[in-house]
């Protein structure tokens, strides 16, 4: 695999915000997102036996860069993962479908459309192990209100998560953020880790 960090840190944001976890950080992504957190440049290459044996919590996320250009050996990763018991997290900008056969196999999929990309919404919103969670931002990959007014109602509200852009601790659009999401009847995310200057 090509990796470019295996970390441990409590997850930030979305359904699992505030449980610890070691992240596996895979490199490359099909996206070029202004304000990415991921600098993929460098990264090591590692067989998925050795990222298996640095696991040594039960829970843990798989991340990227977007994990699914890796797909041969991330499904053999999660079932590895998964005939260990763990508990699988992944993160994916949800633009390449992951096999049924593997996506039971995971606890929580966190989906993250970004505005513009060619993402399987259709596929992904009836998956009961998949949240999706929209950017809310200035950016050109974010979304807006009015975007995400129409968008929303069409989804299983439990699942849907508003997160605001924000790369540092003022976080502008957390209030926009936290008031859409109230007015839509869905979940909002905090990014506690810019919050709180951690990784």
């Amino acid at each position: 695999m090509r990796l470019i960090e295996i970390f441990y840190s409590m997850q930030g944001e979305g359904p699992a915000m505030g449980k610890p976890a070691p992240f596996v950080r895979l490199a490359g992504c099909n996206l070029r997102c202004l304000g990415c957190d991921t600098d993929d440049r460098s990264y090591r290459k590692l067989s998925v036996p050795d990222v298996l044996e640095s696991i040594q919590s039960k829970r843990v996320v798989i991340t990227g860069g977007e994990p699914t250009l890796q797909m041969e050996h991330l499904s053999e990763l999660i079932s590895l993962l998964h005939s260990h018991e763990k508990e699988i997290h992944i993160e994916t900008n949800g633009t390449n479908p992951i096999p049924e056969k593997i996506l039971e196999k995971i606890h929580y999929a966190v989906v993250s459309p970004k505005r513009g990309s060619d993402f399987h919404l259709d596929f992904w919103a009836g998956k009961k192990n998949v949240h999706l969670k929209f950017v809310l931002g200035k950016a050109p990959w974010c979304w807006t209100s009015e975007l995400l007014e129409d968008l929303v109602p069409a989804l299983v509200k439990e699942r849907v998560w508003i997160m605001a852009y924000g790369t540092d601790q003022a976080m502008q659009e957390a209030r926009e953020a936290w008031d859409l999401a109230l007015r839509l009847g869905i979940n909002y995310s905090d990014r506690l880790h810019i919050r709180l200057k951690r990784r």
